[in-house]
C-alpha cells in the first residue's frame, strides 16, 4: 500500500474546508487515499454528498477525541 495523504482541515471555516479537500483530491491519483481531518459534523455530511456526485469514495468515517477522520479514495 502506497502513502496515504493527510490534510489537516481543524479549525477551517466551511466553503473553504470543502475547497481545500476537493484541491487536494484533485492531486491525486485514481485509487489513492487520503485522510482529512475536520472538525465540524455539518462540514462531513457536506463532503459525503459532494463526494457521492464526483466519483470519489468515503472509505470510512471516524471520530477521534474533538475532531473527525475522513478516509476517502481517489475515483474518477
Amino acid at each position: 500500500m502506497g502513502s496515504i495523504k493527510a490534510l489537516d482541515l481543524v479549525g477551517v471555516i466551511q466553503p473553504i474546508c470543502l475547497l481545500k479537500c476537493k484541491k487536494a483530491l484533485s492531486e491525486l491519483n485514481k485509487g489513492e487515499i487520503m485522510e482529512v481531518y475536520i472538525q465540524d459534523p455539518e462540514v462531513v455530511e457536506d463532503l459525503k454528498k459532494i463526494l457521492l456526485e464526483s466519483g470519489d469514495e468515503v472509505v470510512d468515517v471516524n471520530k477521534e477525541e474533538d475532531r473527525f477522520r475522513i478516509r476517502i479514495r481517489k475515483g474518477v
